[in-house]
């Protein structure tokens, strides 16, 4: 035992350890690699040849997440017009009435759902179609939701005001995309 590379003596009959191959998932099969003799070693997990299996998604299971991210970016928008109007008495850039109310507090409610919708239907559309969708998903939201946090400095009113709306608007995209990638990640399978 005089070469410290080599800590066995195959002079003696004594065999080189077997190489490391990590843990792997249990019920996964497994195959022999080289080494010890099948049965008494390390195996690796055998491949079925299917690398990239299409998505799928428990529809059901995704659209009750979907509305209850909807549900949420509807209550963030009024949380934040409330706390911020309402309670600290300043002023946040009125959104495009689409409820027809012609309040801001409404505003940013059906802003804040239908962001949520549309990301939701996105999403939906992305693991229908697409390789990677959840890297897609990702770039769609954060550019929508750096336009949307954009938008209200177009007009060069205050300059507060367009602050605190971007700033909800980050808000919502960083849950409108937690909340569905959650989701997401619970609902997806894997089809052949």
């Amino acid at each position: 035992m005089s070469d410290p590379n080599r800590p066995y003596d195959p002079d003696y009959g004594e065999q080189p350890p077997p190489a490391y191959v990590p843990a792997q998932a249990p019920g996964t099969p497994t195959q022999p690699v080289g080494g010890p003799p099948p049965g008494e070693g390390y195996t690796r997990p055998v491949t079925s040849g299917t690398e990239n299996p299409r998505l799928g998604l428990e529809v059901g299971r995704y659209w009750a997440g979907a509305a209850a991210t909807v549900l949420v970016a509807a209550l963030i928008g009024l949380a934040a017009t409330f706390i911020l109007e309402s309670v600290l008495g300043l002023e946040v850039h009125s959104q495009l009435d689409l409820s027809g109310t012609g309040s801001d507090l409404m505003a940013w409610v059906v802003a804040g759902a239908l962001f949520a919708a549309l990301a939701a239907v996105v999403l939906y559309l992305f693991v229908l179609s697409t390789p990677r969708p959840r890297a897609f998903f990702g770039w769609v939201v954060v550019l929508a939701t750096v336009i949307l946090a954009a938008v209200p400095f177009t007009d060069r009113a205050d300059v507060v005001p367009a602050v605190l709306a971007a700033v909800v608007w980050i808000i919502l995209g960083s849950a409108v995309y937690s909340l569905l990638t959650g989701t997401l990640a619970r609902t997806v399978v894997q089809r052949t």
